[in-house]
């Protein structure tokens, strides 16, 4: 399933040499929030994966898979109703389809993860 543009928003993006920063606005209307869970809202860790992957294949023009997952860390839980924006910050090996990903907002750490992507 895709997740851009129904599931989240990119709001901006800064890309410079190996990074890139995207600001992303939660749709907390959407039917995943409905069952996950009802009147208290968590964004699941495995549509944060996702929307790491789908960042990093609207950077290269492509579309990617997951090869490997290393070092998943959810340090805490992402309610769209109190926190509707955050910040995932992508660093990345220009030849190479490895990112690390750090999801936060200001000094609030909400994940960190690296990826293999193909």
């Amino acid at each position: 399933m895709i997740l851009k543009d129904h599931f989240f928003t990119v709001k901006n993006q800064h890309i410079s040499d190996g990074k890139a920063n995207f600001r992303i606005k939660l749709n907390a209307e959407h039917f995943i929030y409905q069952a996950h869970f009802p009147n208290n809202p968590i964004t699941p860790g495995v549509c944060l994966i996702q929307m790491a992957v789908e960042l990093f294949g609207s950077l290269k023009g492509a579309t990617f898979g997951i090869k490997t997952l290393k070092n998943v860390k959810f340090t805490a839980p992402i309610n769209p109703l109190e926190v509707p924006e955050v910040d995932f910050v992508l660093e990345f090996a220009e030849k190479e389809n490895q990112v690390k990903v750090l999801i936060k907002e200001n000094e609030t750490v909400f994940a960190k993860m690296s990826l293999v992507l193909y």
